[in-house]
């Protein structure tokens, strides 16, 4: 049941046989193109926060299986794409949850790495990456995900650090998942923001970076998009397809998943564990973290040498 859209399109083009592409142009325009062009070229600001609206009924709304195949987001990030940039030691989730949500949604999503070739995750997972920093100049959306010690190493990865900020002066949206918030702040592109991040030590390594931590599962401030941690990933993924697409487009996707988590025990954030697995779950990270944790500001990383 993967990747509906591309059943969608293969009717789309069947339809264009059989009634004349004229028609379903003319359809194709009448609902989408009209309201996308000029939307792209507006850059959300932070002073305004666009993000947090929700768009116009007329995007809500899908009216029939022609206003379905034909739907865009708005503003349409498939013009530079979405692109997650990834990195040995990252968290598999982080990046390939987002990955499969906007596959899902049609979108045109793929993943960057300093370096062409293979990118292998916190759990053994290997990734072929076709697509390098140095290739990519800009995008539409830029997502970068977390991970521990990896993570904490990329904060000081001044060539990374500099390719985000970079992507970021073009970007209608710069997002991240989990403690990817941390090589987010290092940028500096979160200082005087709300954000969310993973709950170890989030308020302390948010506060580092001149950013509020707000506990939720994810915050928007102006067209920055942070999540919490790993599972995250999911719900501000739906979350954005929501907000360019509308409620239905996204009922679609998260039906195309099945996505309806229903966890066999209450948990997942130190609020709802058991007082002592969650002393002790931060007393892990505490092991090789804390140095991290405990660097002066404006030296992050280099604790951990």
């Amino acid at each position: 049941m993967q990747y509906w859209y591309l059943s969608f399109n293969r009717f789309f083009r069947n339809s264009a046989n059989h009634f004349g592409l004229a028609v379903l142009a003319a359809i194709y325009s009448c609902n989408v193109l009209a309201d996308v062009g000029d939307l792209h070229q507006t850059k959300p600001s932070h002073e305004t926060d666009t993000m947090s609206s929700s768009h116009p009924p007329k995007f809500d709304r899908i009216t029939g299986m022609d206003d379905f195949i034909t739907r865009q987001p708005v503003p349409n990030v498939n013009i530079r794409g979405i692109g997650i940039f990834v990195y040995d030691g990252m968290f598999s989730q982080d990046a390939l949850a987002p990955l499969q949500v906007f596959k899902s949604a049609g979108l045109n999503v793929f993943l960057i790495a300093k370096q062409k070739g293979s990118v292998t995750t916190s759990s053994s997972l290997t990734i072929v990456v076709d697509k390098s920093i140095d290739e990519v100049n800009e995008l539409d959306v830029l997502l970068i995900p977390g991970g521990a010690l990896a993570t904490a190493m990329q904060t000081i990865d001044q060539e990374s650090l500099d390719w985000i900020t970079k992507i970021d002066a073009a970007s209608l949206y710069t997002t991240s998942v989990c403690t990817g918030a941390w090589i987010l702040g290092a940028t500096g592109l979160l200082q005087g923001r709300k954000a969310s991040t993973h709950w170890y030590r989030a308020e302390e390594m948010l506060t580092k970076f001149g950013a509020t931590y707000t506990g939720k599962r994810w915050t928007t401030d102006g067209k920055y998009w942070t999540s919490a941690g790993v599972t995250g990933s999911t719900d501000m993924a739906l979350a954005l397809v929501n907000h360019w697409f509308g409620k239905q487009y996204t009922q679609a996707v998260m039906l195309d998943m099945e996505y309806d988590p229903k966890p066999p025990v209450q948990g997942g954030t130190p609020e709802k564990t058991n007082k002592t697995i969650a002393q002790l779950m931060q007393e892990m990270y505490d092991f090789f973290l804390l140095p991290f944790v405990n660097c002066a500001p404006g030296t992050p990383g280099a604790c951990l040498f």
